[in-house]
This record gives C-alpha cells, structure tokens and sequence, in this order.
C-alpha cells in the first residue's frame, strides 16, 4: 500500500470521535458510511445527511449525461425515473412526472401570466415561480413539488428543491436560494461546518497551526492559491488550505482538500490508493449497481478493490439476462472485463388505450414511444409543428425527405433550423406541458439524391435524421422496429391492419389512427394516385379519423405477428390537402422504407454504429 492510513482519536466536546476509513465518508452525526454511498438517492446515515443538499448539491453538475439528476444533487439511473418508485431521497424523480402541475399555476387568477399561491390565494408573476425568492407569503411558489424538474435556462444553478437562481449568485456568501444550497460548504470549497464535522490530525505543540503528516512517500501537498508544493511534515498557518495528490499511478479516493482552523485538520488525510473509475461503467444501454462489503449502491463514481458490478439493461435495451457475469474492480484499479452493452429493445409497447374518441384512440406516449415531433424555426421566433417521425436509434429520425426541402432553391434546408421532440404528448411546442419530454438539435439531415419534390409522387420521400445529443430511453420514449428485409418482401399487399400516430382532429394530443395497406397497383386506380411513384403503397382510413400536415412523415406500423413487435413499414408521404391544414382522407400514400436507396442507406448504417459506440 502507497501510504499508511494514520488512525488517531481525537476529542471534540469531550467526546471521543472516531476517523472514517478510506472509501468512508462522515455523516453529520458522525456515523461512518461508503464514500459511494453517498448522494446515490438511497439514505446510509441514520440522520440521512449523505442525501441532502447541503452535503449533494456539488454533485448535481458533475452527473453523467445518461444519469437522472435529483433535485437535491444526487445522480441515479436514468432509467429509474418516473417508474412509480421512490428512488431519489426527495422523490424528485416521480414528482417531475407529473405533466398536470403546470397546467393549473393559473388557478383563479385573472392571467394566464399569474399563479395563484397554493393556500392564501395570491396572484403573482409566473415569471418569478421557482426563482429561489419567496414571493408567495405562504412560500407555496418555491416548493420541491413545483419545482422538481424546472427547466433552468443554460448558466443557471439549480437549488437543492428545483429552483433556479444565476449561476454568479452562487457562493458569494448570501443565500440566494431558499434552502440555502447556493451557498453548501463543499459546492462553495469552504470548511465543513464544525459542528457536522468529524475532527483531524493536530498537534498541540504549535496552537492555531496544522502539521503536514512526516510519512507517506506518494503523498504531494499544494498551498493553495499559490499553487506552492510544501514538503511533507511542514506546519501550516491557521485557515490555509492545501491540495492533496498521489503520483506513480495512485488516486485520492476523495476530500483531496484540508483547510487548517484552529490547530485542527477539517478532515483526516486520506490514503493513496488504486481503484477503479465508475465512469467506464456509463453507457446509454447499462446501468450498474456496485457492492462491497454487502452494500449495494447505484451509479457509483469510484469503487475500491475487490467490489463487485452487477451490469442490467437500461429501458428501452435488452441482451443481458439476471444471470449475466460479475465484474470485480481488481487491485491494480482495472475491472475483470470490459463493461457488457445491451441492443436496442425495439416495438414494444408499454401501455395499452385509454379510451376511444370518434377521430381515433386518444393514447399515452408510451403506446407510440418511437413516434417524434419535427419542429422547424423559420422566423427566429417560434417553434412551429411540420413533420412527424419514428426513433429507430437513440439518435437517429426516420421521416419524410419532403418534410426538409426547400422548393424555391430545390434543396435540403440546413438542420439548424429544425428540432425534434420525443416523449411529446401535446402538439404545440411548449414543454412546460411536457415535462418529461426530450428535445434534441438535428446534426444532418439525409436525403436521396434522386428525391423528386412533386406533389403527384414525391418519389424517395424518405429522410434519415442524426440528432446532435441521443434520446434517453425510458418508458415514453423508444425505439420502433426498422428492417430492410430482402427484395422480394418489398411488396405490401392490400388489407394489412397497421396504424399511425398524429394529433387528428383536435390539434393538441396522441391519437393512434387505425390504417390498412392497399397496394401499389390497387392504390394507382385510386383517380388522384394515376402517377404514383413506384416505392409507394396507401393506406386507407379505417374510420373517421383526421390527419393533418403535421402527421406527415410520421410511421405507419404494424405488428409482426410472429414477435409481436411494432414494425416501421412506411412513412406517410403524400396528404392531399390542398389549402386545408387538416382533413379527413380516404387514401394517403406512404413510402415503402425497404425503397431506401443504397446511399442513405449507407448513412444509416454509419449512424447506428456511431449510437453503438454510445452503448
């Protein structure tokens, strides 16, 4: 072992108190608990101060892109959220899931701006809801419930409850948010409060200085700010701070910063130690849970020697069964073996109809979760609804090519100006009534080469889309079955019973529209379809169901009847409309997707492997 961990007693209020190991962290009462243990949503410390903002907050920037993050600054798995389970210490990550809170801020109040406080019945701003600030007397506008999931804009910091303050705000010794978690002792690198502290190294021989310990060779120490290496066994004037380091390949677990009051180190020296870095275990398809000594924790950042990794799914993936191997973190800081992924879950359903309207099956995202918004910002003003799609990768849209095609200049209009929505229930773009939704940034758009704009055939009509950042697959969002199948299963005879996803007749939420296929030749009879292009079949309107523009590009799917899975078949192409933004039609075309062409294909492809490595 690089160094020699010192255990020493110490008195504090006449009380002996006793040093927490390396990979042990301190509760506030004293307890010793994991170091990973710590801020993993699961409460360890009796007085439950290892899932607390205070002692959280620092973390919440520092979570990892797949993670779910508290509220209060803990880091679980994404997969977790929303999944009817108390899985953050605070909850917060059932209370972002309900999309209903932010359609009644309004109450009584006479604006559609306002909100009305939840027990005196005030009217304030919306615009100062969840601002750190109490603004109602009865502080119903900063609440965890309100305030869990909040969108902060970009440079925000989010308080330990949700709310968002200036990022500037922070640490300048005022609390700014309500619970005070702009100003926590480790997010700040101010001393921990004494009082929640438990006592370090000291010697009496110098009062109001600390002493570097003599002993461990691979121990480095900087003065801070200067930067200053010291020598070991050095004495430290009272209220200096130094940085901690190993060399020759060994790590600090944690706490790689002392600060001297009073005689006293704020916390004991930790060891050099090898172990192993939890973010090699990240990925979009895996969550792990470690355990050592019998302690289970989720998502953890480091694990000491000889701990063990059970490696699962995420929603939304499969490929690894109950029984899957361990991996143990070796001495040398190395894992056994290499982080197992999983593959894509596709065409599953997770829910079944609520109930029927006359225009269609109003459903839950979850019923379609591979199906997506378009939405395109022409005007550098809002967001308007063009195009529908189908996730058929974490960050790959298969849509319609006309959706993206600029007719004046006859070509493609840069991705910049369009963004995608997964999990999105109402057809505007607002979130805040879709909290849970995700929105990404389109990379690239692909599109044939041999694509014809023409209203009559719009031959290849089929787009393939990268996202910038992929979706996080959860209960809502996933991805639908996508097969080139071979030549000769090209053709779609009439009457296969499938359906597509579009916000119909009313204009605001999912509703499924049963379809059935009518074939290339069948559909060519049709008086408005004489010139149809020859990768098109039509699907024909089983009810009284509306489509409107915005339903364009969306998937018609059908279930295979073998794996009972969702199959991408077709994308909707042409809708007759005319001038009317929404009619109900006997027969719209749809683009036969085995018709890819080989050179979007071969994007696609590319793609996939891209998300693969993301796994």
């Amino acid at each position: 072992m690089c160094c020699v961990l010192m255990k020493i007693l110490f008195v504090n209020e006449g009380m002996a108190q006793q040093q927490c190991e390396t990979f042990q962290w301190n509760c506030d009462d004293g307890q010793c608990i994991s170091d990973s243990g710590r801020c993993d949503g699961v409460v360890d410390c009796q007085d439950g101060s290892d899932e607390t903002p205070e002692n959280c907050i620092q973390v919440y920037s520092t979570c990892h892109a797949f993670a779910f993050k508290c509220a209060y600054g803990a880091c679980i798995a994404n997969g977790y959220r929303c999944n009817g389970r108390k899985d953050c210490a605070d909850n917060s990550d059932e209370l972002v899931c309900d999309e209903s809170k932010f359609d009644k801020l309004q109450g009584s109040c006479s604006s559609d701006a306002e909100f009305e406080c939840t027990r005196l019945k005030e009217c304030i701003s919306k615009a100062n809801i969840c601002n750190g600030a109490k603004d109602c007397k009865d502080g119903s506008d900063e609440t965890l419930e309100l305030c869990a999931g909040f969108d902060c804009a970009d440079g925000a910091f989010h308080c330990g409850y949700g709310a968002c303050i200036n990022r500037t705000a922070t640490c300048n010794g005022v609390k700014d948010c309500l619970d005070g978690s702009d100003e926590a002792w480790e997010l700040c690198g101010f001393p921990r409060p004494r009082n929640k502290l438990t006592p370090s190294l000291s010697d009496l021989r110098n009062e109001n200085k600390c002493q570097l310990p003599e002993n461990g060779p691979y121990l480095l120490a900087h003065l801070h700010p200067q930067n200053q290496t010291i020598r070991l066994g050095r004495w430290v004037e009272n209220y200096e701070t130094i940085h901690l380091e190993c060399s020759n390949g060994y790590r600090i677990p944690s706490h790689a910063s002392l600060n001297c009051q009073n005689g006293k180190w704020t916390r004991g020296f930790p060891s050099c130690v090898q172990y192993c870095d939890g973010q090699s275990l990240r990925g979009l398809s895996t969550f792990h849970v470690c355990i050592n000594n019998g302690i289970a924790a989720r998502q953890c950042q480091r694990l000491q020697p000889k701990s063990a990794v059970i490696i699962r799914c995420n929603v939304g993936y499969e490929g690894l069964s109950d029984n899957a191997p361990i991996m143990r973190c070796n001495l040398d800081g190395k894992f056994t073996a290499k982080r197992p992924t999983c593959n894509v879950e596709c065409g599953v359903q997770r829910t079944s109809a609520r109930f029927r309207r006359d225009l269609g099956f109003v459903i839950e995202q979850s019923e379609a979760p591979w199906q997506v918004a378009i939405y395109q910002k022409p005007d550098n003003v809002s967001y308007r609804l063009i195009c529908s799609g189908s996730i058929i990768s974490p960050s790959i849209i298969v849509t319609a090519a006309h959706c993206f095609w600029d007719v004046a200049v006859e070509q493609t209009i840069n991705a910049e100006f369009f963004q995608v929505a997964a999990g999105k229930y109402y057809r505007d773009y607002d979130m805040a009534k879709d909290p849970t939704a995700q929105v990404a940034d389109v990379a690239e758009i692909v599109i044939s080469s041999s694509f014809q704009y023409n209203k009559n055939a719009f031959l290849e009509d089929i787009a393939v889309v990268k996202l910038k950042t992929p979706f996080i697959f959860n209960e809502n969002v996933s991805a639908v079955c996508f097969d080139f199948g071979t030549r000769a299963s090209r053709y779609v005879p009439n009457n296969l019973v499938g359906s597509i996803v579009g916000y119909g007749g009313t204009g605001e939420v999912l509703e499924l529209l049963p379809m059935k296929s009518l074939s290339y030749h069948n559909c060519q009879l049709k008086e408005s379809y004489a010139n149809l292009a020859g990768d098109k079949f039509c699907l024909q309107n089983e009810g009284e169901a509306i489509i409107c523009r915005g339903d364009r590009g969306g998937g018609y799917v059908i279930q295979n009847p073998v794996t009972k899975r969702y199959e991408l078949l077709g994308v909707i192409s042409l809708t007759p409309f005319l001038n009317h933004e929404c009619a109900r039609e006997e027969v719209v075309t749809a683009t036969n997707v085995k018709y890819m062409s080989n050179e979007v294909r071969e994007k696609l492809e590319q793609f996939k492997q891209e998300d693969k490595a993301l796994f």
